[in-house]
């Protein structure tokens, strides 16, 4: 892999053929599968990240690590699932690299996939409402709920539906979903714009990556990338920007890219 860490002086084409090459030949030593597909994942990615602050700055190699994180959890940018965004890193020789989040459409997509999950339903309570539940052998049960949407919120339970049946409500308080809220660095953006919707993508977050996190196979360090909850229409946040994303692979990457 020649100049593996050649500075991606933002050309599309030029950056596209030192990515595609590094995975190329990745794929034919055997570290990684690729989904036969990628070249067009590649293309349509690498025309979003144009479009990214300090993208000029991230080696080409930083741009690969990231797209085979995609593919090794089997997700679709051009759905929502994941995004990528610019972040400072110390071990770059340039001091950025492209980093892979999730977005909360691909943990649903993935833990229909791998963990057998149905439905996921997001629920919030506002103070208006008629509210009650209990823990039965340390599970959630919900006894009553009747939604008025008046009020603050003031907590809200995500519903995670098996295929065998099982239901699992999980509870957060209104100073989980706070606190959750400030990690994401949105505080004068679209979380507060459309609260509602983000706290419900807040709930399923953290429900969702419960259950992935326990299956073996997915990328789970990356499941608390940050930022977390934001808007990926290529806004900033601080010192780092989000993008979104396309398709599929299985690796070992940590081994080869280093």
């Amino acid at each position: 892999m020649e100049n593996q860490n050649q500075v991606a002086v933002y050309e599309p084409s030029k950056v596209r053929s030192e990515v595609i090459k590094q995975m190329e030949s990745m794929s034919a030593s055997k570290f990684v599968t690729l989904p036969e597909t990628f070249k067009e994942s590649v293309f349509f990615a690498m025309e979003k990240l144009s479009t990214m602050k300090d993208v000029d700055q991230v080696p080409s190699i930083s741009v690969t690590k990231a797209f085979l994180k995609m593919f090794s959890n089997k997700l679709d940018f051009q759905k929502n699932h994941c995004y990528f965004f610019v972040q400072n890193d110390k071990e770059s020789p340039t001091g950025k690299s492209l980093r892979f989040g999730w977005q909360y459409q691909g943990l649903i997509f993935t833990a229909k996939q791998l963990c057998d999950v149905k439905d996921v339903i997001p629920v919030l309570i506002n103070s208006e409402d008629e509210f009650s539940m209990h823990f039965e052998n340390g599970v959630l049960k919900i006894d009553k709920h009747v939604p008025t949407f008046k009020g603050d919120i003031v907590g809200g339970y995500c519903v995670v539906e098996f295929n065998n049946g099982d239901v699992r409500p999980k509870y957060y308080t209104k100073a989980d979903l706070d606190q959750r809220r400030d990690k994401s660095m949105a505080r004068a953006g679209n979380f507060w714009a459309w609260e509602r919707e983000m706290y419900e993508k807040t709930l399923i977050n953290a429900s969702i990556k419960r259950i992935i996190e326990t299956h073996t196979d997915t990328e789970k360090d990356d499941l608390y990338n940050e930022p977390e909850t934001i808007d990926v229409k290529h806004r900033e946040v601080v010192d780092q920007v989000v993008l979104e994303q396309k398709e599929v692979v299985t690796l070992e990457t940590e081994k080869v890219l280093l």
